[in-house]
């Protein structure tokens, strides 16, 4: 802890010590869609470059930060860069297309899927699992509860490590499915009854998407998603298809040692996701627009549905939110698994969006409200907020089998 502390007070010093002259180069990406404001205040902005430039070198050099930084407000980039390697033993560096096992980020496409299908009344978000899984042992979950996390069921990570025997074969989203009928492990909670995050509700809503549209998890993701937002670079890892990632950043753990390739990697919709930092800016700015759902569709995403959660934390369909001090509300998700630790974090009242991608774990938290912090100097979020960094954390966003308390 007092580590931790150190880093995070030490991070808040070098954010204004830097003073090597850096490119304050200013670009958008080619596809920005036009209806967004694009009078983003300018002002400053070479103060920004240098202190964010500062911020994660420190981070770095210190902490052991390792993956790729893009900062972007009302739809211009104006910071990316790479620190580190995507992998250590070749010493490959990391740059731009360096492709990132997403985690739980992956659980807000897998929600959009779901609305896109609900959006063309092929569902109901009040339909229940049984409805499309008749054998279904658990019953009074609806789809609407799979997304907001308040099913209430087993976590899929514990209950298949302890039943599986046979660790070299991958599992699947099937085999997640016919265990629950199976053996029907013990829910944690009744239906409802609070919000509890679930890796296995997602599961069960990518099955939910095959069986709907009758196609593939990983084809509907691409068909509907992917291609229209022309995120070339993005794919879903199956390793019981044995999924080729062509620019895949290693997973590390603590002293550099790479992530094992498990036999749950073949389950998808709560993780699976690789992309680069851009791609994923690109699917941010997507939401923006109508190319792959309409906006008064995907805002139901973006709407608390757990009414029992202390104010100012709250979550959607896939999507963390967090009303800021003056009001504004922080949409945001982290995502870890396998050495990968992520952040995604969107503003929509100007269009900010924060990606931080990392493929090695380490203990130093990057506190979103410090970046916050930079790019509106004004407002002082962090001081404000009166948040610390452990409720920053969601440490929920885990789905790391080793580490029990992180789920």
């Amino acid at each position: 802890m007092l580590n931790r502390t150190l880093l995070f007070l030490l991070g808040l010093f070098c954010i204004g010590c830097i003073n090597s002259e850096l490119d304050p180069n200013v670009y958008s990406i080619s596809n920005y869609n036009d209806s967004i404001e694009k009078t983003i205040v300018r002002i400053n902005a070479e103060s920004k470059i240098k202190r964010l430039d500062s911020l994660f070198n420190h981070y770095h050099k210190l902490g052991g930060f390792n993956g790729n930084v893009l900062i972007a407000q009302s739809g211009i980039v104006f910071y990316k860069k790479s620190f580190g390697f995507a992998n250590f033993k070749t010493k490959d560096s990391l740059n731009e297309n360096s492709q990132f096992q997403l985690a739980s980020i992956s659980k807000q496409f897998t929600a959009t899927t779901i609305l896109i299908l609900k959006e063309r009344g092929l569902l109901d978000l009040n339909d229940s699992v049984q409805k499309y899984f008749p054998n279904f042992p658990y019953n009074g979950i609806s789809i609407k509860l799979l997304l907001s996390h308040r099913s209430g069921l087993p976590n899929y990570i514990y209950y298949c490590d302890e039943i599986i025997k046979d660790k070299d074969t991958p599992i699947t989203n099937d085999s997640v499915l016919n265990i629950l009928v199976r053996d029907k492990p013990i829910r944690y909670y009744p239906p409802n009854k609070k919000f509890n995050y679930s890796n296995t509700g997602y599961v069960i809503l990518a099955s939910i998407v095959e069986k709907v549209s009758g196609i593939s998890f990983e084809e509907f993701v691409q068909k509907e998603i992917f291609t229209p937002l022309e995120m070339d670079n993005s794919i879903i890892y199956n390793k019981a298809k044995k999924t080729v990632v062509k620019n895949k950043a290693t997973g590390y753990l603590y002293r550099e040692k790479v992530a094992e390739d498990n036999f749950l990697n073949g389950v998808i919709g709560d993780k699976g996701i690789y992309t680069t930092s851009e791609d994923l800016y690109k699917w941010d700015i997507g939401l923006y627009s109508d190319k792959i759902i309409k906006r008064t569709t995907i805002n139901e995403a973006f709407e608390p549905a757990n009414s029992d959660m202390k104010f100012p934390k709250n979550y959607g369909f896939g999507w963390r939110l967090k009303y800021l001090t003056d009001g504004r509300k922080m949409i945001y998700h982290r995502g870890w698994w396998q050495g990968f630790q992520n952040l995604l974090v969107r503003l929509e009242s100007d269009s900010t969006t924060i990606v931080i991608l990392r493929n090695r774990k380490t203990r130093t938290i990057i506190n979103p409200y410090i970046i916050l912090d930079i790019l509106y100097p004004d407002k002082q979020y962090l001081t404000n907020s009166n948040s610390s960094l452990k409720e920053i954390d969601d440490v929920n966003d885990s789905i790391e089998i080793n580490d029990k308390s992180r789920d």
